[in-house]
């Protein structure tokens, strides 16, 4: 059950990241670097069942959860193995339950960055995340589809979590 549905998910963002690191990747230097699918945020109408599905049913560990101050959530994150996730949404009027958008680890988020203003592509500045402290960006793809770039750079929840991964 877990593995149908991974594969469900994950394999139209695994062929559209391929595609991406392959066109993109600047020949494997050190300037930037895509290193791979780090995430897909799925947009979910219950939030508290879709937390309790992925944590319990198919036993992925939750790595962090935030709220507002009121207790609404913002976001959570699963981990499905050492460096990919799924990150919980809470869906409303503005964005419908669903796939949301998918993470892009990299090396080098503001080499990535320039090199996507080279390519044309609707890309912000590389900022660090006041939840996470990952350096992230967002960007818009050719077709109109958003999805972001993550550098787990040391000190960052993501790089604490991924080096402490146990098989």
């Amino acid at each position: 059950m877990k593995t149908k549905v991974i594969i469900v998910l994950v394999a139209p963002l695994l062929f559209i990241s391929g595609l991406i690191v392959g066109k993109h990747n600047p020949k494997n230097s050190d300037e930037g670097k895509i290193l791979g699918l780090n995430h897909v945020g799925l947009r979910v109408s219950n939030f508290n069942k879709a937390v309790d599905f992925y944590q319990n049913d198919l036993g992925f560990p939750m790595i962090y959860r935030f709220n507002k101050e009121e207790s609404k959530p913002i976001f959570a994150y699963v981990q499905i193995n050492k460096s990919t996730f799924i990150e919980l949404l809470p869906a409303d009027e503005e964005h419908p339950v669903g796939i949301d958008h998918f993470g892009l680890e990299t090396h080098n988020n503001e080499k990535v960055v320039s090199a996507f203003h080279s390519l044309g592509l609707e890309c912000t500045k590389s900022t660090t995340s006041p939840f996470t402290r990952v350096n992230i960006a967002h960007v818009i793809d050719p077709n109109g589809i958003y999805f972001e770039i993550i550098e787990a750079t040391e000190g960052s929840d993501l790089k604490r979590v991924m080096d402490n991964w146990k098989e």
